[in-house]
């Protein structure tokens, strides 16, 4: 089921593997996460990421898995997460908070825009 949420989300540039790769660690991305509500409609939570690492899991490149630390805007407890790339669908996914789903940057995100910067 649509919502204002849900298409925003999609509005929403895409976060990529190859930005994240650039990232030092300790980089803090703030990310909007896109959870279906039981009644179907799309919610963003905002979350603020700092980032640890970043590895590939297939040859080149094509699927990857960042390490780091998330807080749930609403929450306040950090928990250690996931972000799981598929370059061959530009999604992200956000494994290891009390919700999941599929990321994208949102606001402020200085870290970001120095990577595609150079």
């Amino acid at each position: 089921m649509r919502s204002q949420d849900s298409d925003l989300f999609h509005t929403l540039p895409p976060l990529l593997a190859g930005d994240v790769a650039r990232l030092p660690a300790g980089s803090v991305l703030n990310l909007a996460l896109l959870e279906f509500v039981p009644s179907g409609s799309g919610v963003i939570f905002r979350v603020k990421y700092t980032h640890r690492e970043l590895l590939f899991r297939t040859p080149g490149g094509k699927d990857a898995v960042a390490l780091g630390v998330a807080v749930l805007e609403s929450d306040h407890q950090t928990h250690d997460v996931r972000i799981l790339f598929s370059q061959v669908h530009v999604t992200a996914t956000m494994k290891g908070l009390t919700l999941e789903g599929q990321v994208k940057p949102i606001g402020p995100n200085k870290s970001l825009e120095r990577t595609r910067e150079e």
